[in-house]
């Protein structure tokens, strides 16, 4: 009996039943903005409504959960510290001023966020900011559209009912012990923690997150407005230091520039092949695959690691210069999806406007949906990893796999990072025979070839003759001879298919591996394959334009004799005539190579370096460092600029 009034004691005292009501509060607050939300923007029923809805719930208010746990740490901080009687109600005055303030000015942000979405079809983002500080113009219409004094009593009556609500909620019991106060405190702050991160998954939560079906309006419904309020934020303070290199004041001539430099490398295409017309296309995006370790591209590599891929790139078409155009997943990943440069700051995948449906990177999935291509991403890790699965539902694919997937074992058989390759990739084999009357894509990325380099038991005896060493690209030669093989496997296990015949098959990586710090990231660091193989193509052969991740999805349309949607990528074809670049953003470093040239500077930097070099696989000509850069600093800064301002106006509703 002791022990059980001892825990109820705890369960109920003052300072956690105030931490847990206030939770309760601004979980119903969001839930009642919800019901709103939904009454005023899903006019018609929905199919298979209480699954849909279900799902809505518990995804919500896992993101809502983020956002009470952030406005709760002020009370979690303070409400255990042991107070005297006299202090205690001075500083419950206080919280209950917080809690009150907290409530109101969620009200208020949710109404304005309701209004916000009906004009804009987005949630409250930086634009908010921008457009309530350009001028009195805005501040204007608001106070000709809507009655600010019945809102602001609405909101304030509002308010009160809430807060009374809380207060009877409220059980005002003795305080507990100093030693029960410090196990409560520890106990409510690793709950916080978690759920602060939305769980205890390997990367916090994104908005992308709340993209959990396929109809937009309820996804739109599921993301809490305050968080995706706060990623705006932290997306335009990421930003921010790059506000002078960005800022030009002739947008025009940045993009009559690029068009320009468009046409100089975009001449008559290398490839024609008129029967080729809306097949399969499967990509494969293989993790880290460095060209270092690539027989195919490393003339100087001895120990036989790719063989496979080395006579699959001799029948195919195959680029000897293509660069990742960023240094991670999240930016060669986004590259690749939306031919689209890496900007300075965050990823793609990560920045709010990606989920805005008229974003200028939706373009290329856009069209995808207009031929028919029915799409799916296949990954062995969990899809919420850097926002990945919210960022392929909002860039147009219909399905993601990913280690949650029902249909893989319950016995997981990988690395911290997802399933084996070997494993992963019949998932693809079966979405390629479900998806018999339209044509598909399907996109693989692979997880195997990551730090800890791990090879599954089973393949560990077939590569233990191969050379590794301390250095992270060494020790992936095994990993990456394990993905030569699976891909060995893999096109053997489909070659009687029916769909393999119209097939295009694309194996590239989302990134390279530190393989020398000559310069600021060596471009060899970020060589990367890009193979284009099927049995559709009869004349394969060697591109040594210099291309990047953003050039593969046009390479791909100009393939299937689709020239009229080309002028809707950033990027440009590989098979068209010209002589390429690659453009490559590292943090604060901007790269730009082209044939015989790499230039690179620091954002910002009034002056850049500019080196010469025969071959990729020369020692770069370090003495060269203080050439004349100016013409490459002028059209890599221009081509950049270009495309953040592109990104970013496409977003401005």
């Amino acid at each position: 009996m002791l022990a059980k009034n001892s825990l109820k004691n705890l369960i109920f005292s003052k300072e956690l039943n105030i931490v847990i009501v206030f939770h309760i509060i601004i979980l119903t607050i969001f839930f009642l903005y919800r019901l709103i939300f939904s009454t005023v923007y899903i006019e018609s029923p929905l199919d298979n409504s209480f699954s849909l809805y279900l799902n809505l719930f518990l995804t919500s208010i896992r993101i809502d959960l983020i956002i009470s746990s952030y406005l709760s740490l002020p009370i979690l901080f303070t409400i255990f510290l042991p107070y005297s009687e006299y202090y205690l109600t001075k500083y419950l005055k206080i919280i209950y001023f917080y809690i009150g303030f907290v409530i109101f000015g969620l009200i208020v942000f949710l109404t304005i966020n309701i209004e916000w979405f009906r004009e804009f079809n987005n949630h409250l983002n930086i634009m908010f900011l921008k457009y309530g500080g350009a001028g009195k113009e805005g501040w204007l219409l608001v106070l000709e559209e809507y009655n600010l004094i019945l809102n602001g009593l609405s909101w304030i009556v509002s308010s009160i009912l809430i807060f009374y609500f809380f207060k009877r909620l409220v059980i005002i019991n003795d305080q507990i012990s100093f030693i029960k106060r410090i196990i409560t405190f520890f106990i409510s702050l690793i709950l916080t923690i978690i759920f602060v991160r939305g769980g205890v998954q390997q990367r916090p939560l994104d908005w992308g997150y709340a993209n959990f079906c396929k109809i937009n309006l309820l996804n739109e419904t599921a993301q809490n407005p305050l968080f995706y309020f706060g990623r705006s934020l932290i997306e335009m303070n990421s930003e921010s230091e790059f506000d002078d290199f960005l800022y030009s004041e002739n947008k025009d001539k940045l993009n009559k520039d690029y068009l320009e430099l468009r046409k100089i490398n975009s001449n008559h295409s290398l490839f024609i092949n008129e029967n080729i017309e809306n097949p399969n296309i499967i990509i494969i995006i293989l993790e880290s695959y460095v060209s270092e370790n690539c027989n195919f591209l490393n003339p100087n590599l001895n120990e036989y690691i790719t063989p496979f891929l080395s006579s699959l790139a001799d029948k195919s078409i195959s680029f000897t210069n293509c660069f990742a155009n960023g240094i991670r997943s999240a930016y060669g990943i986004s590259s690749i999806l939306t031919s689209y440069p890496v900007l300075p700051g965050l990823p793609l995948i990560s920045q709010v406007e990606s989920s805005n449906p008229n974003s200028i990177i939706h373009k290329p999935m856009n069209i995808l949906s207009d031929l028919g291509y029915k799409r799916t991403f296949i990954y062995g890790g969990d899809s919420n990893f850097d926002n990945l699965k919210g960022f392929c539902v909002a860039n147009g694919y219909d399905k993601v796999i990913d280690w949650n997937h029902p249909d893989l074992n319950d016995d997981y058989d990988g690395t911290m990072w997802g399933y084996y390759d070997h494993l992963m990739i019949d998932e693809v084999i079966k979405e390629a025979d479900k998806n018999q009357e339209n044509p598909f894509l399907i996109t693989f990325f692979t997880t195997t070839n990551h730090d800890p380099f791990k090879v599954p038991i089973e393949y560990d005896k077939q590569f233990n003759n191969i050379t590794t060493g301390k250095k992270k690209y060494q020790r992936a030669r095994r990993t990456m001879a394990y993905n030569d093989h699976v891909l060995e496997s893999f096109f053997k296990k489909i070659k009687d298919k029916s769909w393999y015949e119209n097939t295009i098959f694309v194996i590239t990586a989302d990134h390279g591996l530190t393989v020398h710090r000559d310069i600021p990231n060596h471009p060899r660091n970020g060589h990367i394959p890009f193979i284009i193989f099927s049995d559709l193509i009869k004349t394969p052969f060697e591109i040594d334009k210099f291309v990047s991740q953003i050039d593969i999805l046009p390479t791909l349309f100009d393939i299937m004799n689709k020239d009229d949607y080309l002028n809707s990528f950033y990027g440009i074809s590989g098979i068209k005539n010209g002589l390429g670049f690659a453009c490559r953003i590292f943090n604060h470093n901007l790269q730009w190579i082209t044939k015989g040239n790499v230039y690179y500077e620091r954002m910002g930097d009034s002056f850049g370096k500019h080196i010469n070099f025969n071959n990729i696989w020369d020692d770069l000509n370090t003495n060269s460092a203080n050439l004349d850069g100016k013409i490459f600093k002028q059209i890599s800064n221009d081509y950049i600029r270009n495309a953040y301002y592109r990104f970013k106006q496409s977003n401005e509703y």
